[in-house]
């Protein structure tokens, strides 16, 4: 939801730094990053197991991986292997991997139980799984009136209830990497947030899902005029003058001992 020439950082990336260099991804691993969209977290990843490391992010569409690979590589860091694949059917024949990653994937899928079992025959003992994962809550809160945010968390969250995704999935992740045979090690959950001072990624969030808020009937075309609401997601931030407690990060990793 922004002005077309603004950047801005979605400050739901933010937990991914404080997290996934600290649960045992290191040097020379082979990793396995799974819903790589555009290869954010694939490049992070690279970044940590260096470039005897080896990164492989998978990705069902084309258009995100073609996006991923336009990114030049950088030879400090491992080197990418970005394939197509459906997270919701069997996977293709990948091998095995010392360290599993995702970021807000297994939410958008129909059953994320069976992919994290399909994932975990990717494993050998010791493998570490890691993901990031979101969920609904009573958000926007702040300091004071936050209409015009809550209407957006409310077109973004029923956005995904629309398209099958499990909005509660944050609230499930740690049972579900357990029932897949991992052994949980770290289990988190970490607010993100809009401080005032930084320029808001919302209006970026909406122009982008706003073709799919039409197509599932969220909103109907022509309802929000995107410039308009960017500026009164400004005009709102600034009012409040302070901190915006936006969503809720789940971070959970855990290490293969296999399913009994």
């Amino acid at each position: 939801m922004s002005h077309p020439n603004r950047a801005s950082v979605n400050p739901a990336n933010v937990p991914s730094a404080r997290y996934f260099p600290h649960v045992g991804i290191a040097a020379k691993m082979r990793v396995l990053d799974v819903g790589c969209g555009n290869g954010d977290l694939s490049r992070v990843m690279g970044a940590l197991v260096g470039p005897e490391g080896e990164v492989v992010g998978i990705d069902r569409s084309e258009d995100a991986l073609a996006s991923a690979r336009a990114v030049p590589p950088n030879p400090e860091n491992a080197p990418i292997d970005y394939r197509s694949a459906d997270l919701s059917g069997e996977l293709p024949d990948l091998g095995l991997f010392d360290a599993i990653v995702g970021r807000r994937v297994l939410m958008y899928l129909f059953d994320a139980a069976a992919t994290l079992v399909r994932l975990a025959r990717l494993a050998k003992p010791g493998t570490i799984l890691a993901f990031q994962e979101h969920a609904r809550a009573d958000l926007p809160n702040g300091a004071g009136d936050l209409s015009v945010h809550r209407q957006c968390y409310g077109m973004v969250w029923d956005t995904v209830a629309a398209e099958k995704g499990d909005v509660m999935l944050g609230y499930r992740l740690a049972p579900l990497v357990r029932a897949a045979g991992f052994v949980v090690e770290h289990a988190r959950s970490e607010g993100v947030l809009i401080q005032p001072w930084e320029e808001s990624f919302l209006p970026t969030l909406a122009r982008v899902m706003l073709p799919r808020m039409i197509e599932h009937g969220v909103v109907r075309e022509g309802d929000v005029d995107l410039d308009t609401l960017a500026h009164r997601i400004d005009d709102e931030r600034r009012a409040t003058n302070g901190t915006i407690f936006w969503d809720l990060a789940f971070l959970v990793s855990g290490r293969f001992e296999g399913v009994e």
